[in-house]
């Protein structure tokens, strides 16, 4: 490998971490030391992305426009180019520009902006079918992923939350403020709420870091079958390693925020380690939730291996919620139910009241809109008609009107 190839792999290696200034450090002197017209290209359209990323909609079409230059063929310069035209409100420019290639051989992320596309001229049919082809796509990628985690670590919560439940051993006291949860489904509101209270300077946002992961390796066999009888000291080192984790992805001298959907599975482990814990739940109506889940290009791991098909969506979202609402019930926990609809179309109101509730100062304004999120499972009722009335059931139980 060259020094310039190097140095590309470097920069993309940034880029992948979320380290996005040294990424677009690397890029922009790529460019200016480099005469290989394919390191160049690359460069320009990992480039792209970042502009995009960052709303910095000429740069991104400058860099796409003289990536496509060099390689019309460019995927991730094609991807971005389709998505600063839909963004722009042409998305029958962005189709033209996915439609040079044959539909056989695009890759799921530009499979996906072709739904998106679809969806924004309104053919509902079309997009839903780009979006089902993406995901099974996806689906290829990683044939060893383990698709029975997920279900059998359920069927464990579900049977050691279903009895009578026994007396717990006491959990010491910290010395450090206990973290806010939000946990829910995904695509439920849990990472807008979490950005909402990211930007109060009490608070910090871990962005989906896998943090009870660390604190579960300290436990061992005794998550979940043994968590009321752990000693003392084991919750103490339990709770460090937590702090690990979220110290690294959060700001000194607050309080963090630990915004992982799937918590919703560990409330038993969250009341073992921090009792004291507010613990917000993020609703939104169960139709919408699964639709936006099952239509977004997961990276396939051991629980997005569960989105791949819209009926695996809809009954990991059904079991899910009844698992986390099961413990929930079965430890007489105290968890904040927050409708999604509710918190975008207020937050300030929403996060001086979280505020309030911490003992922070709650007249802090919020630099996020209102706004009133438009549902948009109703387009797609044909292709969900299968799992609409379990949704629906599950909807009113939410207390979401029918429909």
């Amino acid at each position: 490998m060259t020094f310039i190839e190097d140095a590309l792999a470097h920069g993309l290696n940034q880029h992948r971490a979320g380290r996005f200034a040294e990424a677009k450090s690397v890029y922009e002197s790529l460019l200016s030391q480099s005469h290989d017209p394919r390191i160049n290209g690359a460069a320009l359209s990992h480039l792209a992305r970042l502009h995009l990323r960052e709303h910095r909609f000429e740069e991104a079409r400058d860099a796409v426009n003289r990536a496509l230059t060099i390689n019309r063929d460019d995927g991730t310069a094609l991807l971005t180019a389709a998505q600063l035209e839909r963004q722009a409100g042409h998305p029958k420019t962005a189709l033209a520009l996915l439609e040079t290639r044959s539909t056989h051989h695009l890759p799921p992320l530009l499979l996906h902006e072709m739904g998106r596309c679809w969806h924004a001229v309104g053919e509902y049919r079309k997009a839903f079918l780009c979006f089902k082809e993406a995901k099974r796509r996806i689906s290829f990628e990683d044939l060893d992923v383990n698709r029975e985690m997920l279900t059998r670590y359920m069927e464990r919560l579900a049977k050691r939350y279903a009895g009578e439940e026994e007396a717990w051993t006491p959990t010491p006291s910290s010395d450090r403020p206990d973290p806010v949860f939000i946990i829910g489904f995904n695509e439920s509101g849990v990472s807008e709420l979490g950005r909402l209270l990211d930007c109060h300077p009490g608070l910090s946002l871990a962005k989906e870091v896998p943090a009870m992961d660390n604190a579960r390796r300290v436990l061992g066999p005794a998550d979940p079958d043994g968590l009321h009888r752990i000693q003392a000291d084991v919750i103490t080192r339990a709770r460090a390693r937590y702090f690990e984790v979220m110290d690294a992805a959060t700001a000194p001298g607050t309080i963090p925020v630990d915004a992982l959907p799937l918590n919703g599975l560990a409330l038993g482990l969250i009341h073992r380690l921090f009792p004291e814990a507010l613990i917000l739940r993020a609703i939104r109506h169960p139709c919408e939730a699964v639709l936006q889940t099952f239509v977004k290009p997961y990276r396939l791991n051991g629980i997005t291996c569960h989105f791949d098909r819209m009926e695996r969506t809809a009954t990991a979202m059904m079991a899910t919620t009844a698992v986390s609402l099961q413990i929930e019930t079965a430890l007489a926990m105290t968890v904040h139910p927050l409708r999604y609809e509710e918190f975008m179309a207020d937050p300030q109101t929403t996060v001086a009241a979280i505020a309030q509730g911490l003992g922070l100062n709650p007249d802090v304004s919020s630099p996020i809109p209102a706004m009133s999120p438009v549902p948009r499972w109703p387009m797609y009722r044909a292709e969900m008609s299968r799992w609409l009335e379990p949704l629906l059931s599950l909807a009113e139980q939410l207390g979401y009107p029918a429909k």
